[in-house]
């Protein structure tokens, strides 16, 4: 994980380059293509990143991504782009049900992969991803950016040094009001064979990956339950169309050495945009961080004065704190954006050597593993191990 040592704002160090293809243009693609652009100019990495290659379906709409993201060509054709020797990392920006092909195709030309979340639309394809990572030797990488944000960082290494004591409890919940509306357009995220699930893929994959990176804790069974209130939506076209995922869904999670955790997902609670927060208990403290206010982490502890006990906000965003020495002066703020920038920093930092980037695609893997038995338990209504 890159730390805190400052750089000169503006200037790029690496000597040599490394050209990337995005596949995809639209949400995630803004945003990886931002970090392409940013990353040099903030961290001191051994290669210079250069947005080389968009590719997409539709022709026009890749020339005006190309445009606006700063790259030098687009292009429609996946195969012709994975067959150039002058493309050394595939970024995947795709929905959900194209993951695993593009993955498989990037490793098999040799091309480290950065692939956005959730890896895959079931274990057995996350599988066949890790597998094929293995045998190609390449490094790979998950886009669950949120890890990266310093106060996060922050929260695993406290935990990580027994700030809180044993670990005992995890509530995370990660809330949106999106789809609260009956009126709301359908969209791709509400086709179980394009997306996979609805807000527990979308959503409770960042809760499941980040109790694992904060707590370094691995889920063994989960009881879970869904709802889907809308049961069908209309398009752009104004085509009714059947939604098929959840909207809400929840699961309680047995964890390693005991700790239990509960997890709650949606897309339909009124008011609520991003609220994506995770609280975790110790015997001797907790900590709370919150995406909509990310830059800040709540911390409780036993061992502080009896008659000034209670939670504190850390704003972590000083020079002692994960990546913040790489922006601004102590105290400045950094947005979602800048979360990306880190995880791509820290990716490149690994190619050059044997370090292993987290999360990879096991993490993803692991990821997988627990929202297939949660949808499995929401089905039978029993509790389900996970399993990789």
């Amino acid at each position: 994980m890159v730390t805190s040592q400052p750089k000169a704002q503006g200037t790029a160090v690496g000597t040599r380059p490394l050209r990337v293809a995005m596949v995809g243009h639209a949400f995630m693609g803004r945003a990886h293509s931002n970090a392409l652009r940013q990353v040099n100019r903030f961290f001191d990495l051994p290669r210079d990143v250069v947005p080389a290659l968009v590719v997409g379906r539709d022709a026009a709409r890749v020339e005006a991504a190309r445009r606006k993201f700063g790259f030098e060509e687009g292009g429609t054709d996946l195969a012709a782009a994975l067959a150039r020797d002058d493309i050394d990392v595939v970024d995947i920006a795709t929905p959900n049900d194209t993951h695993c092909g593009i993955a498989l195709a990037a490793l098999k030309a040799k091309k480290h992969v950065l692939c956005e979340k959730p890896l895959a639309l079931s274990v057995a394809d996350a599988r066949k991803m890790v597998a094929a990572a293995k045998k190609s030797g390449r490094h790979v990488g998950v886009w669950h950016n949120y890890r990266r944000s310093p106060a996060a960082s922050l929260a695993q290494r406290m935990i990580a040094r027994g700030d809180l004591g044993a670990i005992r409890q995890v509530r995370a919940v990660y809330l949106q009001d999106w789809l609260a509306s009956a009126d709301s357009p359908w969209s791709w995220r509400n086709d179980r064979a394009v997306c996979g699930s609805g807000a527990h893929g979308d959503l409770n994959a960042h809760l499941i990956d980040m109790t694992r990176f904060l707590c370094g804790l691995e889920f063994e069974a989960v009881c879970g339950i869904e709802q889907t209130y809308t049961k069908k939506r209309k398009d752009a076209a104004g085509k009714l169309r059947p939604v098929d995922v959840d909207d809400a869904f929840a699961f309680l999670a047995r964890l390693s050495g005991g700790v239990i955790g509960t997890f709650e997902s949606t897309r339909v609670a009124p008011g609520r945009k991003n609220h994506n927060r995770i609280e975790v208990s110790g015997e001797r403290g907790s900590l709370v961080w919150n995406l909509e206010r990310m830059n800040e982490l709540e911390v409780f502890r036993y061992d502080e004065p009896r008659d000034s006990q209670g939670f504190r906000t850390v704003i972590a965003m000083d020079g002692v704190h994960p990546y913040a020495a790489h922006w601004w002066p102590d105290g400045h703020i950094i947005g979602y954006e800048h979360t990306f920038v880190h995880t791509l920093a820290d990716f490149v930092l690994t190619l050059d050597s044997a370090q292993r980037f987290r999360p990879d695609f096991e993490d993803g893997l692991a990821v997988q593993a627990v929202l297939e038995a949660a949808q499995k338990s929401a089905i039978s209504g029993r509790w389900q191990a996970v399993k990789g």
